[in-house]
């Protein structure tokens, strides 16, 4: 962003520059030198300081050196004056010593660590940091191998660290790619990068720039007349931003440009007459950058945001969202943090829609409070004004398919052994089908202690149903629900057993209830064992040493029978099979069903470990579950079972040494000899820049559902190179059952090296209207600025393994040029 990143790398070749020597007042007598000597001045009648005085010693060096009458000294040829690890280098250096004032004439060089400023002539007072340098080029070269990586972490982690702690809170950003998200722009001033970026060991990066004048004002301040600066190499001039004057305040970090723009390829891009900014990723309040795009529901749009750092724990961004098509939406999001609580706060606000007339919101607040002493307790509220909203004013499919907004309060309490959770929840519900049963209350506690070997953990549950006012008549009521149960875990290095019972008890008081059933109760005891055993085995493939294991697990759980039939279904469903439910003593979620079990579960699982990097190559497991009694108790409307035995499942996982990762989940009907569901999953990432991501679902529709559950797709996406600094990207989920397009996104960037260009075009299916498509554009200058739509969140969320172009190693890198 131009606001955070404006001369970042000019700065901080500045900050390594400020030479602040000052000669002591008593100078040793030396003679006159020949080539290759050096003049130091150093007090050294305290031997105790010595160490010291030589550190901070005041060293000139060239190939003659004068000293006129103690007070001036004078190096010719190849001169050079250095303190520490500053050094100042030219044809000809004056050093007046009574006036602590520097003169270098001909080719004047400030060369600290891995920055240089460069000129014709420097005058400069030492002691006070006041002078000049004219006609100054500045270079940087930044080597990444001798880069602490940890100390680069730091540094970008000092500065989003307000956003970090409040990740837990931070909304989803409903304006779609226009929408400005406070934790990717504002605090850091980098985008926030996908795991695939971290992975990525950056290039090094060179950076030059040049100024007619560099006026040192003092500690702490410099101005620089007719700068410019860019991160392409000498002789690649495709970029520069360059700004009429600039001042830099060491001490604040902030940094003040006047008649600042952007050029690109000689055009100037965008253009401020005045910006105040932090150089060193810090928030600040200012204008951000723009950003524009365009979809078909909402035309041409342009987001113009400003930042206001109200504290170093309080921000907002306000912003104002002018579309086409629609007209201007105002946007604003407000966060805080505190020791005791943190919230953000989001509204978005279009007046009199032009395609609908319609005032139209969003408003999305959420908060959490601790109270002390375990207690805690916060709230989320989301809401729009209609149901159309999400599929008229955002790209994400994540967005456009919600179908539900919850509005909930909660109060919390844990400790050592009790947890205790109060909600009181509602929806609002987008397409007139979905009404949740609302909960106003649920109380629930759980407690786990250990007395001695022994377990003893229970499990209690309140909860109030209610239904949204609009929702057909149904059933409503409360249910109190207790399972106390005790457990005897036996561990040891080959194998575990546990035995476990407990008493579970649901009562219900109905309203409604269409069998005119006013109270129901049920209680049913609960018994289960757990075992597994381990085993292991050390061997080679050619050079490799690996450990093999073999792990079966068995599971057995009985529950008596009992008539279910008249409890009404109100929070729950049935559990996909898998190899958590396979080990699980109800297969039902929530308590309104609890199903008879007299059954035994086994599965095995072996896993191949590399011995010399701990790295896990391969893992299959395979269980199925086995019934000695047959099925009572089911929900609604769904078949009961007829065979003695569940499906069959499989799992293999794979990470290979060829970069291939592969995945796959198999649940086989051995009743009738068909899959009940397919997952295949593969990843293909060779190195940075690179990636290919192919995926397949397959399930059966569930024989009596009231609704299709039936899935058939396959999912295609990929970055790949195509040449001369090209990269292709692209995504396709397609829906075999349907014969439809899911999402589609597909894109082309470049890489120039010091800038990258990206153009997505993407298509999205709503939930609640007709798909809609976004175009988006960037042009990202050096990582200093970006100008456009941003679509690389959108990118990085439909192609896993994604790396910005921008960090792709320079060993990875396609030519830029021919």
């Amino acid at each position: 962003m131009l606001k955070s990143r404006f001369l970042s790398g000019l700065t901080a070749a500045l900050l390594l520059c400020s030479l602040r020597s000052h000669a002591e007042s008593e100078v040793i007598p030396v003679e006159s030198s020949t080539i290759g000597d050096t003049l130091g001045l150093v007090d050294t009648s305290d031997e105790a300081n010595a160490v010291k005085a030589n550190a901070d010693a005041l060293v000139i060096e060239g190939d003659k050196l004068e000293l006129h009458l103690d007070r001036e000294m004078r190096a010719i040829g190849n001169a050079k004056i250095s303190r520490g690890k500053q050094n100042i280098t030219g044809d000809l250096i004056d050093y007046n010593v009574q006036n602590d004032e520097l003169h270098v004439t001909g080719n004047a060089s400030i060369n600290v660590g891995n920055a240089q400023l460069t000129g014709l002539e420097l005058h400069m007072h030492l002691s006070e940091s006041i002078g000049e340098i004219k006609d100054a080029s500045i270079s940087i070269i930044e080597d990444t191998e001798k880069t602490d990586p940890k100390k680069t972490q730091a540094n970008v982690k000092s500065s989003e660290k307000f956003s970090k702690n409040l990740g837990n809170l931070q909304s989803q950003q409903i304006g779609g790619a226009s929408s400005y998200s406070l934790a990717t722009e504002v605090s850091d001033g980098n985008q926030s990068q996908g795991d695939s970026d971290k992975n990525a060991s950056p290039r090094s990066s060179n950076a030059r720039g040049d100024a007619k004048a560099i006026i040192f004002e003092g500690q702490d301040r410099k101005k620089l007349k007719d700068a410019r600066y860019t991160t392409c190499d000498a002789g690649v001039d495709d970029w520069y931003i360059k700004a009429n004057e600039l001042n830099l305040n060491d001490y604040s970090k902030t940094a003040v440009a006047k008649n600042a723009y952007i050029e690109f390829k000689g055009v100037p891009l965008i253009y401020t007459p005045w910006i105040s900014f932090s150089f060193n990723n810090q928030r600040k309040s200012g204008l951000l950058a723009p950003t524009y795009g365009t979809t078909t529901k909402s035309g041409f749009e342009l987001t113009v945001p400003f930042y206001w750092n109200i504290s170093p724990n309080m921000d907002a961004t306000l912003a104002t969202r002018v579309l086409s098509k629609r007209g201007v939406q105002l946007q604003g999001e407000f966060r805080y943090l505190e020791d005791s609580f943190s919230g953000i706060d989001n509204l978005e606000y279009l007046p009199s829609d032009d395609q609908t007339g319609q005032n139209r919101y969003y408003v999305n607040l959420k908060h959490q409070q601790s109270l002390g002493k375990g207690w805690s307790a916060g709230y989320s509220l989301e809401k729009v004004s209609d149901d159309e909203y999400f599929a008229d004013l955002s790209t994400r499919i994540v967005t456009t398919s919600r179908v539900t907004l919850p509005q909930q309060f909660n109060v919390d309490y844990a400790d050592d052994t009790w947890n205790f959770n109060a909600l009181a929840q509602k929806f609002q519900t987008l397409d007139n089908l979905s009404y949740p049963y609302e909960r106003l209350p649920q109380l629930t506690l759980n407690g786990n202690k250990d007395y001695g070997n022994i377990n003893a953990n229970v499990y209690t549950q309140l909860v109030a149903f209610d239904t949204n006012k609009n929702a057909p008549t149904k059933v409503t009521g409360s249910r109190f629900t207790i399972y106390p149960s005790i457990s005897l875990p036996m561990n040891q290095t080959y194998g575990y057993i546990t035995p476990k019972i407990g008493i579970h008890h649901t009562s219900y008081s109905l309203n409604n209830d269409p069998n005119n059933n006013s109270s129901l109760e049920r209680t049913l005891p609960i018994a289960s064992i757990d075992g597994g055993l381990f085993f292991d085995r050390d061997f080679k493939i050619a050079s490799r040493n690996y450990t093999q294991t073999i792990e079966p697990r068995m599971f057995y759980v009985y529950i008596p029978k009992s008539k279910q039939s008249d409890i009404p279904i109100f929070d729950t469903s049935e559990t996909d099979l898998n190899f958590s439910s396979l080990f699980s003593e109800n297969q039902y979620t929530g308590n309104d069903r609890i199903n008879n079990a007299n059954q035994l579960s086994f599965a095995l699982t072996s896993r191949l470990i590399e011995s010399d990097t701990g790295i896990q190559r391969l893992t299959a497991s395979i269980g199925q579950r086995y019934y000695f009694a047959d099925q009572t108790v089911s929900l609604p409307d769904a078949t009961l079972r007829k065979g003695n035995s569940s499906d069959i499942i499989a799992g293999l996982s794979s990470y290979l040494k060829t970069s291939w990762n592969v995945d796959a989940f198999w649940q086989y009907n051995t009743d009738d000899s068909r899959s009940v569901r397919t997952t295949l999953s593969s990843h293909y990432a060779p190195e940075p820049g690179k990636a290919l991501n192919l995926s397949y679902s397959y399930r059966r529709d569930t024989p009596g559902g009231l609704t299709s559950t039936g899935l058939d797709q396959f999912d295609l996406s990929g970055q790949w190179p195509l040449g001369k600094g090209w990269y292709g990207v692209g995504r396709i989920n397609y829906s075999l059952r349907e014969s439809s397009i899911i999402e589609t996104l597909a894109g082309l960037e470049y890489d120039a090296g010091c800038w990258q260009t990206r153009t997505v075009i993407q298509r999205v299916s709503t939930a609640t209207a007709d798909a809609n498509y976004a175009f988006f554009f960037q042009l990202e200058l050096g990582g200093l600025a970006s100008i456009g739509a941003n679509p690389l969140s959108v990118i990085k969320r439909n192609i896993p393994g994604y790396v910005n172009t921008g960090l792709i190693p320079d060993t990875y890198q396609q030519p830029y040029y021919e």
